[in-house]
Order: C-alpha cells, then structure tokens, then sequence
C-alpha cells in the first residue's frame, strides 16, 4: 500500500507544550549596541528532551520619530540559569527604516532554536538602533509565545 495517510505518518514533528507572555511595555532604545528590549518580555521553557526545537514568535508595535532611524533586533537566550547569548545572530536590519518621522507599526518575527537541552530556557529579544532612538510597546501589547517542536 503505497497511500500516504495520517495513520502511517511518521517523522513530523509534534508540539510538545505552549508558553505565552502578553504585556504592555513602553521602552525606548537609544543604543548602537545591543541591549535588552525589555526584561517583561522575556519567556522561559524546559524543553521535555534535548533534541527538541523551540519555536520562537514574537509581535510588537514600535515608533520611530525620526526620519531614516531603524532597529536590529537578536534574540538572546540562557539556559540553566546561565548568561544570555545570541542565539539567533541577526533577525532583521533596519526595522522600521523609513524617509519619514513618526513610523507607527507592528513587528512580526519567527525563529527556530536548537537549544539541545532539558534545562529552563530563556529567551529575550535584544536589539538595536542605527541612530536617533525607537520606542518599542509605545505602552502597547507586545505578545511572545514559545513552542516546542518535538523531534
């Protein structure tokens, strides 16, 4: 029987657990360098086994009031209660770069971990500006959820 069903299926991978964190921050960066956003913002998961992925989704609205000013964003993880470190390298470059002052949007960005571990993970995002300052929440939602990708 050569049909492929739901049934004989195997090798996807399966969502293991779901962790949200919704809150309203109102945080201006000013830095060239990379700084965390927020630490509000941060999400923590335990990975049930060390060969699971971990799906990471962010959406924040953002304001850029001067003109040609964008943002980087990376995002950062500890593990076990260690330091934070890249984990992502650079998501995006220039966020928001426009030719006109006063940029209300909304931020949508998705990346894939390989944490390879059962310890508490934490994630944050950090980011960056090319210049000027950009305001991340404007007291608005910024919602981040985590999602285990089972092997």
């Amino acid at each position: 029987d050569d049909a492929v069903t739901a049934a004989k299926a195997t090798g996807f991978g399966k969502i293991g657990q779901i962790v949200t964190n919704s809150a309203a921050i109102n945080t201006t960066i000013s830095s060239t360098s990379l700084v965390e956003m927020d630490s509000n913002v941060r999400i923590t998961i335990t990975p049930s086994a060390s060969t699971s992925k971990v799906l990471y989704m962010l959406s924040f609205p953002f304001l850029t009031q001067a003109n040609q000013t964008g943002f980087f964003i990376n995002i950062y993880k500890s593990v076990g209660g260690g330091s934070y470190a890249d984990d992502s390298g650079e998501l995006s470059r220039y966020a928001g770069y426009g030719s006109n002052d006063d940029k209300y949007e909304t931020a949508t960005f998705h990346y894939l971990s390989s944490p390879s571990t059962t310890s508490a993970v934490i994630y944050t995002p950090y980011v960056k500006v090319n210049a000027n300052n950009a305001n991340f929440g404007n007291a608005a939602k910024f919602n981040v959820t985590v999602q285990e990708v089972l092997a």
